[in-house]
């Protein structure tokens, strides 16, 4: 189920570094929520499908993840199920065979352009002044002056851009990772793609850990922190991470009613 690992009762994600697959092993990378996820630039830690249709495909063949065999097996799995032949039919009713992969990556993608999650930060940039505490204005403006808006920028306060993890000092040096991801270059094979990672939205950032392409951070405040050094070449203060920390929280936005009880 994509609700596995994209648990949308708990912001799209199954708080685990690395998410276990059909047969018990693990993805190389986190999962992230697909919350707000419809907006971002690209797909993927390294943004190598487009959009969420496009998305929606690579985990039910991927053989760690739901590990079927092929698009027929998938495509016979649903046309044995009388509800979604129905469903299928009246979503595509031009269609000869309304029950196809592709129609299955438009239905899937069409849903997760409704998972859109407000805040009371968006009714601060409409223009609400008392939207936000002062705690929470000063937080933005020390993120603001610290540089992080350099590159988690826009609606989704990141998600629109890609760099290097680790512009002022090796990131495994202070994540402790494991694995040295050398991200986009892993895709392209163009050196200078070499440990670029799509730039993560911040929105609902204090319910999605762990942290990082491979869960590694668990706590958000020594996030920031790594974050300050690797990115910034800065060591942040405790009181810039404290007031950082206020800001963050106010992306928080509500989880839809219906989607609550989902796990």
């Amino acid at each position: 189920s994509c609700n596995t690992c994209h648990d949308l009762a708990t912001y799209g994600v199954d708080n685990n570094p690395t998410s276990a697959g059909n047969d018990g092993g693990f993805g190389d990378r986190n999962s992230p929520t697909v919350y707000n996820a419809a907006l971002h630039i690209d797909q993927f830690w390294d943004g190598r499908e487009p959009d969420v249709e496009a998305q929606a495909g690579g985990p039910i063949l991927n053989p760690v993840e739901m590990a079927m065999p092929d698009e027929e097996a998938v495509i016979e799995r649903l046309a044995g199920v009388p509800k979604y032949v129905e469903m299928f039919a009246l979503a595509f009713p031009d269609d000869e065979e309304p029950i196809s992969y592709n129609n299955l990556k438009r239905s899937i993608g069409a849903f997760e352009r409704t998972l859109m999650t407000p805040s009371k930060f968006d009714d601060y940039m409409a223009g609400n002044n008392n939207a936000l505490t002062k705690e929470e204005k000063d937080g933005l403006q020390t993120f603001i002056d610290a540089g992080c808006t350099t590159c988690h920028i826009g609606p989704l306060v990141g998600g629109n851009m890609y760099q290097k993890f680790g512009l002022h000092a090796n990131y495994w040096e202070h994540t402790g990772s494991e694995k040295i991801d050398e991200g986009k270059f892993v895709v392209t094979g163009n050196e200078s793609d070499k440990y670029i990672f799509k730039v993560p939205s911040l929105r609902n950032i204090e319910k999605t850990g762990p942290y990082f392409h491979d869960g590694i951070g668990s706590d958000l405040a020594e996030v920031v922190r790594i974050m300050g050094v690797t990115q910034l070449g800065k060591e942040l203060t405790d009181e810039q991470v404290s007031s950082i920390m206020n800001f963050l929280k106010s992306l928080t936005g509500e989880i839809p009613e219906e989607f609550k009880a989902t796990s």
